[in-house]
């Protein structure tokens, strides 16, 4: 894990607990003072478990709570450091704010730390009786971090939304989830959240008042080619992941040949974040997500690889006349 989580874990022993039991936690740890807590190095997830056990044993709670102890001050932490203004400005809703987690996310990944961690992914429903639900998928079951998520709902939503909700697991699943990369081990977990006092202002804090759409006759005709022009790097395609059309700059790195209607989306991209497998499903499930498409073959690439598609198949062909000429 990034060094970042180490150092907000230090620095909620050492306001909660004191200097004395954050020296035991590292005795008990083995982490030498000083080495523990480097912001921008990436410790491995076994470090990160020994510090938490060691967190847990000197602190007298359970690894879990741990975890939604440290998930609360986590907020704080975060909102004391700079982002602030940020987090305040994701959404004037909880449903909104936690929509918008994963690109919060990706953005304190890949472009503050520049790190490419493996981040969570969350997702939310509104339920017809108010209430929201919110999936949160992890590639870390073994660390069972869900804990944090706990943390970390109910104080964003007393810090920013001036709400108090009430938290319930209703699922915990492990599935196995062929990616690009490999096979991996991902865990969701399903929260129900509440606001506990159900007036109307908490409701809107919430984020699940029915939206008011004003009517109106006025309709933006937009021509295909005018839509390719104007969105010069859009996909799209049909439920079955299928290409229907391209903006006009997709071309310049996507070979030509793959972009005809009808050529499955994972054959020309592969998706880096969320990390999930490329379907419709799972795409509408993440609509809210940022995506990253990677392209599998540059039309560099492809050129080259048709070159010596075409060189193999000219040898080949030399050896066999080669062959014939000995024979007769």
């Amino acid at each position: 894990m990034f060094g970042f989580i180490h150092e907000s874990i230090r620095q909620w022993c050492y306001r909660k607990y004191g200097e004395e039991v954050w020296v035991a936690i590292l005795e008990r740890s083995g982490f030498e003072s000083g080495k523990e807590n480097i912001v921008n190095h990436y410790y491995s997830d076994q470090d990160t478990y020994i510090l938490v056990d060691a967190v847990s044993t000197v602190c007298k709670m359970t690894r879990e709570q741990v975890w939604e102890n440290y998930g609360a001050f986590l907020i704080t932490y975060t909102m004391e450091t700079g982002w602030d203004d940020l987090i305040r400005s994701m959404s004037p809703n909880l449903k909104g704010f936690l929509d918008n987690l994963d690109s919060l996310h990706y953005f304190i990944d890949h472009v503050v730390y520049k790190a490419n961690l493996r981040g969570p992914s969350f997702r939310c429903e509104d339920n017809p009786d108010g209430t929201i639900t919110l999936h949160y998928y992890t590639g870390r079951p073994v660390l069972g971090l869900y804990p944090i998520v706990k943390g970390v709902l109910r104080e964003s939503a007393k810090r920013v939304f001036k709400l108090d909700i009430l938290l319930n697991i209703t699922g915990r699943t492990q599935r196995s989830v062929q990616m690009s990369t490999g096979e991996r081990i991902e865990e969701h977990v399903i929260f129900q959240i509440k606001a506990q006092n159900t007036n109307q202002s908490n409701e809107d804090a919430l984020g699940t008042l029915p939206k008011q759409i004003e009517s109106s006759d006025y309709q933006l005709r937009l021509s295909n080619k005018d839509f390719i022009n104007t969105f010069p790097y859009h996909i799209v395609f049909d439920r079955d992941c299928k290409l229907i059309q391209v903006g006009r700059e997709i071309y310049s790195h996507v070979p030509k040949d793959l972009l005809v209607p009808g050529t499955p989306i994972p054959r020309i991209f592969e998706v880096t974040r969320p990390q999930i497998p490329l379907d419709f499903d799972n795409i509408c499930n993440f609509i809210n997500a940022v995506f990253v498409l990677q392209v599998k073959t540059t039309p560099m690439e492809f050129q080259k690889n048709i070159l010596n598609s075409k060189r193999g198949s000219q040898v080949t062909t030399d050896a066999r006349l080669v062959l014939l000429n000995k024979h007769f």
